[in-house]
């Protein structure tokens, strides 16, 4: 009976772990669209849309030995994605004012055209 409990529980987990992946890695493709991070939305997208399609009885993928067909529509996917990411940066970049080098200036004449000031304390006082 032990034997027989084991494997099912096995089983029982397989399953549970694949259910309990799928359902996180579409959240993560969820939240990384989100947030702007396309090429880890991609990522996260093609493992959920690669396990709702083992779940699903591979009917978008009518064979189990189509995997090449998968792989190579993720690697457009994730592609893409990369693709988006680097407009959202040229943009980011465009946006952005380089700093350019300053043109010398003249120093400006000082107001008293750097003669000296005298102070007397004897001045004539007019009265």
């Amino acid at each position: 009976m032990w034997p027989l409990a084991i494997f099912l529980a096995l089983v029982v987990g397989f399953y549970w772990f694949a259910f309990m992946a799928t359902i996180w890695w579409c959240f993560n493709a969820l939240m990384a669209l989100w947030a702007g991070h396309y090429i880890r939305a991609a990522i996260w997208g093609c493992l959920g849309f690669g396990m709702l399609c083992w779940w699903n009885g591979s009917d978008v993928i009518p064979d189990p030995s189509d995997f090449d067909k998968w792989l190579k529509g993720s690697a457009w996917v994730v592609g893409i994605g990369a693709l988006a990411t680097f407009v959202r940066w040229r943009k980011k970049q465009a946006t952005l004012v380089m700093p350019t080098m300053p043109t010398w200036t003249p120093p400006k004449t000082p107001a008293n055209d750097n003669q000296l000031v005298v102070f007397s304390l004897h001045a004539k006082s007019e009265g």
